[in-house]
């Protein structure tokens, strides 16, 4: 049975640890790898929201463990950090654990399920035509198991030069002779197709922007070609 109260009372107290922005810049940081040192930034994110982020990236609580870890070794201050780390793992750990067990709200990390279900039942009335007009973040929760879509990719290109298409098209151009790899391993491929699909709302945006970034990379032969497979790959969820 799902219990709204437990989670209400692991968010709330994130909320109120004295460590709380510590707490969002390192959540931040390990979903996006984008550190901030605006405090009023930081204040104004929300933590449900970013909770939520980190458990449907990271699925597997061990997996998460690693990320925090490795994105903490980064940092300047990793006494202050590993200690909002421990923070995290101690509240969203158990958050996993009624996740497990079937307590955890479906609604938590599925918050369009709902929307998305009304589409489908309303898919008899609904002009063909007109479903282009339908968010793509409604399918969002199908790119929550992304075994087949990973398995797609990999069958067709090198997974590294997926990772470093979809790196360069969410961050910064990668060059293997200019950039440290250490930015680019604390990704895997399955957390990149979740943020590009994420960030580009349309396929056309998405297109346009792989398309871009491909031709710009070294091996451009190789970058065209995983950005040609991983249009592909992600087009019907658009």
């Amino acid at each position: 049975m799902e219990d709204l109260n437990l989670l209400e009372e692991v968010i709330d107290s994130l909320e109120q640890d004295s460590n709380v922005l510590r707490i969002k810049r390192l959540i931040l940081f390990t979903c996006n790898d984008t550190w901030s040192n605006d405090v009023n930034e930081v204040k104004t994110l929300h933590i449900r929201q970013l909770v939520r982020e980190l458990m449907i990236l990271f699925p597997n609580l061990n997996t998460l463990k690693q990320k925090l870890n490795s994105h903490v070794k980064q940092l300047s201050k990793q006494s202050d950090y590993l200690l909002a780390a421990d923070n995290i793992i101690d509240s969203i750990g158990f958050l996993y654990t009624l996740r497990d067990e079937g307590k955890l709200p479906n609604s938590f990390l599925h918050p369009d399920e709902a929307v998305a279900i009304t589409y489908r039942n309303e898919a008899d009335i609904i002009d063909p035509d007109s479903q282009s007009t339908i968010p793509h973040r409604h399918n969002l929760k199908y790119l929550t198991n992304l075994f087949d879509l990973r398995a797609d990719i990999s069958r067709n290109i090198s997974p590294l030069h997926a990772k470093i298409l979809l790196f360069s098209s969410l961050h910064y151009r990668f060059s293997p002779q200019e950039r440290d790899w250490s930015a680019l391993y604390t990704y895997d491929l399955d957390d990149l197709m979740q943020l590009i699909f994420q960030t580009y709302e349309t396929f056309d945006a998405l297109e346009q922007q792989l398309t871009q970034v491909s031709q710009t990379l070294d091996h451009a032969e190789d970058a065209k070609r995983a950005s040609a497979v991983i249009l592909q790959a992600l087009r019907p969820f658009y």
